[in-house]
């Protein structure tokens, strides 16, 4: 058995090591982002509009979401949500 402490020791550890890799690899898709795109105005220069608008339109906002992130893989969640809800 272990003790409580080890326990805590242990969760400690591995937590701090998936802290880490989210972090970097948050750091990997912003700059994936930043040197295909520049800005987020670069980005929505390269998205096709009416594609995502007939998708928003036939589908909904999520599907358009899913389309814009499927074409653009360097960009965030947030991105692709924010481009969906500024059409």
């Amino acid at each position: 058995m272990i003790d409580p402490l080890t326990g805590v020791i242990a969760v400690g550890v591995v937590g701090a090591a998936s802290a880490f890799a989210g972090d970097r690899a948050l750091r990997r898709r912003k700059r994936a982002f930043q040197d295909r795109y520049g800005t987020y105005a670069g980005f929505r220069s390269q998205v096709d509009e009416d594609e995502i608008r007939a998708v928003r339109g036939a589908r909904g906002d999520v599907a358009a979401v899913k389309v814009v992130r499927d074409r653009h893989p360097s960009a965030s969640l947030a991105h692709a949500n924010r481009y969906v809800k500024e059409l």
